[in-house]
């Protein structure tokens, strides 16, 4: 998954702007794909708990150090979103570029509509998701998108100030289902090697 994310990233962006945030792992093949690995993580940002405001931030630390300045934006790739590709990067660039908002998340259509969500409340009781809404008198539900972790992008000095990648307000960059897939668990894994091995089999 981390090569996926690593060729991606090479493909969109110049090398010297890329930077792997790793506690070792990652380093033999980091070097291969001839990126440099300037510090490693410390254990206390390594863990399945840390956050990753504490990564980021720790990174921008270390960068600020080092250059004696900061980035004006951080771009954000997860490795557990394997298929989102190096066009998909560009363009998400370009329309953060382009935007007037300080932060750009790529999401995809959702597989499962809100609408047929049940959740449990603070009472104990469940609600489909959309009746909670109502009664909450939020937005009503008309354009929604799941979240899928490939690409992040925010104004350092936003993230500095808010530590959140998303904010109230975000541009989107809606990304194919397949490029969306975002692998958290043991079926996301099977799912995405049973996909990866069918758009193989198609090409």
């Amino acid at each position: 998954m981390i090569q996926f994310t690593i060729e991606a990233t090479i493909s969109s962006i110049p090398t010297q702007n890329i930077f792997v945030s790793t506690d070792d792992d990652e380093i033999n093949l980091s070097k291969k794909l001839e990126l440099d690995i300037p510090f490693i993580r410390p254990k206390n940002l390594s863990s399945d708990t840390t956050k990753t405001s504490d990564v980021i931030q720790h990174l921008l630390d270390w960068y600020e150090f080092k250059f004696k300045e900061l980035p004006d934006n951080i771009l954000l790739l997860q490795p557990t979103s394997p298929f989102r590709n190096a066009k998909d990067i560009e363009l998400a660039i370009e329309k953060h570029i382009e935007s007037s908002k300080k932060t750009l998340v790529s999401v995809s259509n959702p597989l499962q509509h809100p609408v047929d969500f049940i959740l449990k409340g603070s009472d104990g009781k469940f609600k489909k998701l959309v009746s909670c809404i109502d009664e909450y008198k939020l937005q009503p539900i008309s354009d929604v998108f799941f979240i899928d972790g490939g690409i992040y992008i925010s104004e350092t000095k936003h993230f500095i100030e808010t530590r959140d990648l998303i904010g109230d307000d975000p541009e989107i960059f809606l990304t194919d289902q397949f490029n969306s897939i975002d692998i958290d668990t043991p079926f996301d894994l099977e799912w995405a090697r049973a996909m990866h091995m069918s758009r193989l089999i198609d090409e």
